[in-house]
């Protein structure tokens, strides 16, 4: 009778549930309105964004978090156990960034449209669900297709160093309150160090107190804009008849819905890893329908399965905050709270909560990686420092009333920051990630023919424009192309020339070599 007791709370709010649900719920609200704040500089009014961009996240993210929440409860009951933990949803920022500048922002400077670019970059989410759901039969295939390494470096670009590069300066928007949000973090979260001999959960405090710092300095200081009953989708065929309109973007599309696809990938891989063992295809399968949900309900953020499942379980969080936090995300959409809400979550706050995500997520990535191949992912993390700058230039530039297409702008930028180099590095760069990080693998296991196969795929995808181009069309990089067969020859070739040296010899050389040659 006990058991069945226990069994039948599955919703309730532990600590662990407390925390998540806390940093769940301020994370989606804070990167959700992105989109507004980036666009609003370029003359897309807020009423008109917060009216049309946002709403669909909260009816797709609510659809998608019930069906992960019923595979929870299922494994649960089927393995008689409590600590089973729900896979940790959310939006994308990536791809919140990637869509919003790569997509919606070119659009409207073209046509001075705002619902011209809305409807296409809803068109681009929905397009990334259609993917996923495509992919979702496949994805037991695709997990023993690519590399491990391959795609847990992937995961661990787009979350680990291309986050972090992206936001976590943002501590020092107002320095008071981020060093004291990261100081708590540090010491509650990463140094585990229990907050009073009652466990208040860390998330909570690193919230609340820099919050209250905040308001007294007057850096925080919500305006309340009150009570308006909004539906969490925008009744237009728009977003759906735009689909077309969006095949352009592919480039953009198809590398963010493989990353996504590889990310929830990387979660059931990391939800194994930790007990919790999840069917790959139903996972993807859920997120394919909330993603065009979103897409369909006219939203251009796009959620993703989180890869946190590890720190998550270890934070204590179960099931109830993944039925939780969007039950209360969409009454906070569906009231019109949305922006004074996501002003309780200042970015120095968040961005000390995303030091601790992104913390996780590389560590995350280090475990899951066999030592062996570590020089695949840490190449891997420093190939998004194109995209990086490729995001703050497109940012910048129309804010200073300056556009990249200017010949003049473009002359300058390529003689102060190589502008070229960083497009060819930046777009389509987790196809680049994928490739280079698979093509390093194969090598590594002597399978040379894979390795050509992947630097083939590369030529490919930049004939294509999917990769080292800012948009789809046939031969869109054909020098990048002519480079990538070179690669696809000189790697195949290497079966020739590299002698009978085992991998773990080769590797072994290759370490002993780097540290003999290293300055003293």
């Amino acid at each position: 009778m006990a058991e069945n007791r226990t069994s039948a709370q599955w919703w309730a709010l532990g600590r662990g549930d407390m925390d998540a649900t806390v940093a769940q719920v301020g994370f989606n609200l804070a990167q959700m309105v992105i989109p507004v704040f980036l666009l609003l500089p370029i003359g897309i009014p807020l009423a008109f964004s917060v009216g049309h961009l946002l709403p669909g996240y909260a009816l797709g993210f609510l659809v998608g978090s019930l069906g992960l929440t019923a595979l929870a409860v299922r494994l649960r009951q089927r393995e008689g156990r409590q600590d089973v933990t729900a896979h940790v949803y959310g939006n994308n920022v990536p791809a919140i960034i990637a869509y919003t500048l790569s997509i919606v922002l070119p659009v409207y400077l073209q046509s001075h449209d705002a619902v011209r670019a809305w409807q296409i970059g809803a068109a681009a989410v929905a397009w990334t669900g259609i993917i996923k759901l495509v992919a979702a039969p496949f994805a037991g295939i695709v997990r023993r297709f690519i590399p491990v390494p391959a795609s847990m470096t992937v995961f661990g670009t787009a979350m680990y160093s291309y986050l972090a590069l992206v936001l976590l300066q943002r501590i020092f928007d107002q320095p008071l309150v981020g060093i004291i949000a990261l100081t708590i973090v540090a010491v509650s979260v990463l140094g585990n160090v229990p907050i009073t001999r009652w466990r208040i959960p860390p998330f909570l405090v690193a919230w609340i107190i820099p919050l209250i710092v905040g308001l007294l300095v007057g850096y925080v200081h919500p305006a309340w804009q009150g009570i308006s009953v909004q539906l969490p989708f925008v009744a237009s065929l728009g977003p759906l008849r735009s689909l077309v309109l969006a095949l352009p973007y592919f480039s953009v599309i198809a590398p963010m819905a493989i990353y996504q696809i590889l990310q929830d990938i990387a979660a059931v891989e990391g939800a194994t890893a930790a007990g919790d063992n999840y069917n790959a295809r139903s996972v993807v399968a859920w997120d394919g329908i909330a993603t065009l949900l979103c897409g369909a309900a006219g939203s251009v953020v796009t959620p993703v399965v989180y890869a946190l499942h590890p720190p998550y379980k270890a934070m204590g969080a179960r099931i109830g905050f993944a039925l939780w936090t969007p039950i209360i995300f969409a009454a906070i959409v569906m009231s019109g709270l949305t922006l004074f809400i996501a002003q309780l979550f200042p970015w120095p706050i968040l961005a000390a909560m995303i030091a601790y995500v992104s913390v996780g997520v590389g560590m995350a990535t280090l475990r899951r990686v066999d030592p062996k191949y570590r020089s695949a992912v840490l190449l891997g993390f420093v190939l998004p420092a194109g995209a990086v700058v490729a995001a703050a230039v497109n940012s910048a530039l129309p804010a200073l009333k300056l556009s990249a297409a200017n010949p003049d702008v473009q002359a300058a930028l390529n003689r102060s920051i190589y502008w070229s180099s960083v497009q060819g590095l930046g777009s389509g760069f987790l196809f680049l990630v994928l490739v280079v990080a698979a093509l390093i693998t194969e090598l590594i296991d002597r399978n040379f023919g894979r390795a050509s196969l992947w630097c083939l795929l590369a030529s490919g995808f930049s004939w294509l424009g999917l990769m080292h181009s800012p948009t789809f069309h046939w031969g869109a990089q054909p020098t990048y192309a002519a480079g990538w067969l070179a690669a696809a020859a000189i790697v195949y070739s290497a079966r020739w020339w590299s002698g009978d040296l085992p991998a773990e010899a080769v590797e072994n050389g290759a370490e002993h070599r780097i540290v003999t040659s290293t300055p003293k």
